[in-house]
Parts: structure tokens; sequence; C-alpha cells
């Protein structure tokens, strides 16, 4: 009897713990990265618009989120290091000014709009990373948590230009695309790209009308759109296909979206389900990646499991 009450405790301590794992808020770090340039300023306007809807929901979500955010058209620029102050971040994207305008944060606007190399810099993964960093007192480089989940947003009309930085240079144009898949593998991170449709762009980024999700953007199927972009030559070395093929998250989205409050709201959304889903093997059980995951028993069937051999033993025991 003893036996089965040391037992009886050492699951109601594992009952504990996994409660208390899974009350843990998520912790993520974004940065949106926004091609500043003078064909921007809707969807700037779009994404700005919904943004503090967002936050309200993160926090509703009990998510321990940050935000950075770099513009570029030029030279990629930090005009917000890390703050968990939805507040400051969204002042941040409402001094973003764009054409001749000198911007309060942004003080460049021409090309190149080197998008490529901003997610590379962004993640430290370029031999320049440091930011320019013209308006704000910090260093130029950006510090992720190291128990957070990278989640860049880049939000861009143009397909990537030649890096502005010649130490960044140096490759044709599906190795930049590689160098850049293995930075985000690397790091763990999740991508999300609001983009144009043209070759270019669909070549290097990806390609929004291959994604596969609900018309709200909500339960995304990384499977199917994985295999829609190897089946297709012009997206099947993209930068989406590899961070896909490689078990994490990456989505596209049609940047003139970003003009419609709906799918800005949508948008969002998709962020949060993201977030709060945390491992990208949620999202999309089907891949071939997490097919060895699916597997694993939940906690709950863990402890009944565990629960009915010690009553066996019990039983086996009194009838003795």
């Amino acid at each position: 009897m003893t036996k089965i009450l040391k037992i009886t405790a050492s699951l109601a301590l594992y009952i504990t713990f996994c409660i208390s794992a899974h009350a843990v808020p998520v912790k993520t770090d974004f940065v949106f990265m926004i091609d500043a340039t003078s064909s921007m300023a809707g969807e700037i306007a779009g994404v700005r618009n919904g943004f503090s809807t967002f936050v309200g929901n993160l926090n509703a979500a009990a998510v321990d989120a940050r935000f950075a955010v770099v513009v570029y058209g030029g030279a990629p620029e930090l005009t917000l290091d890390f703050t968990s102050s939805g507040a400051v971040t969204q002042t941040a994207l409402n001094n973003i000014t764009i054409g001749a305008n000198a911007g309060i944060q942004n003080n460049h606007n021409y090309n190149p709009e080197a998008g490529l190399e901003v997610i590379r810099m962004v993640l430290g993964a370029a031999p320049n990373s440091v930011l320019v960093n013209n308006n704000i007192p910090e260093d130029g480089i950006l510090d992720f948590r190291t128990d957070a989940r990278k989640n860049l947003i880049l939000v861009t009309d143009e397909d990537s230009d030649n890096p502005y930085y010649a130490a960044n240079d140096g490759f044709n144009l599906q190795e930049e695309i590689d160098a850049t898949a293995s930075a985000v593998i690397a790091n763990n991170a999740f991508l999300n790209m609001l983009i144009s449709h043209n070759l270019n762009s669909e070549a290097q980024y990806g390609d929004y009308t291959h994604d596969v999700s609900d018309a709200n953007l909500l339960n995304f199927d990384g499977t199917l759109t994985l295999d829609n972009l190897l089946g297709d030559t012009a997206t099947d070395g993209s930068l989406q296909a590899q961070v896909l093929g490689a078990g994490l998250l990456a989505r596209t989205f049609n940047v003139a979206g970003a003009n419609d409050a709906d799918f800005v709201n949508n948008f969002f959304a998709a962020k949060l389900e993201e977030v709060t889903t945390d491992d990208p093997c949620d999202l999309d059980p089907n891949s071939p990646q997490c097919i060895g995951e699916n597997n694993i028993p939940e906690p709950g069937t863990i402890v009944l499991f565990a629960l009915g051999l010690a009553g066996l033993g019990f039983a086996r025991r009194k009838k003795a």
C-alpha cells in the first residue's frame, strides 16, 4: 500500500508539473521589417492601424511579447529596439514617414530594397549585421531572448535588390536565397512575408497564391503549401519552400491586402494563432518532420495510463 501511495504522490506532482508548464506564457520576439520607400504608404498605414488590436489580443492570450521595428530602402535601420510596450511600438510605427519628407525615424527612402539582406542582418547572420541606429540610443544589434520564438514579419511591395553593404554581397540570386533560408532555419524562426506577386518575388520569397489556409487566413496547411511550392519551378527553391521544408513555418501574403482592414485583422489573427500554438507541428501535424511527434502521448493520457497501472498493481496485491 505504501508503494501505491508513493506512486500516487508522484503522479500528483507530475500532473502539477504539466499544468504549470502549460500555464507559462508563450515568449515571442517580433521584428517588423518594413520597406519604407515611397510606394509603401498605404501598406504601412494598414499594418500600423491593425497593430493595436493585435497587441490587445496578445495580452489577452497571456503572450509574453516584445517588438522591434526595422525599416529599409537604403541602409537597413533599427528604429525601435526590443520593447514589451505596445504603445511605444505603435508610436514607432506611426513615426515611419516616406517619400520626400524627412522621416522622424527613417531618413533614406531609396533603393536598394534588399529584403533578403535585412532578414540576415536582423538574425545576426550577415558579415555586417549592424543596423543603422541614427534615431535611437541602442547599438544597432538585435538581442533576441534565448528562450523566445523569433517571429519575423517582412512587409514589401518589391522583390529583393542586391545587398546595400558590399560585405553582405558576393552571391548570385539563388545563393543569397539559400543563405537567408539557412539563417532562418538556424534560428528556428517563424517567417511571415507580405509581398507582391511578380516572378522575381516568387523566386526569392515564395508565392502567396500557393499558400493553403481558410479564407480568413487561419488553419494554415504547411504540407499542402510546400507541395504547391515544390511543384512550381518558379518557387521550388524559394525562401518559403526551404523554411517549410525544414519543418518551420513560413507564410506569404498579398501585401496589397494591407490596405484592407479586414485583411489586416485576419493577418494579425493568424499571427496570434501561430504564437499561441507555437509548435509548427501543432499547426501542421501532417508535415513529414512532425510524424514522429504525433506518436508522443499527451500528458493526460500518460497520467491515466499510469493510474491504471497503479490500480492494477493494488488489485493484484489485494488478491494475493
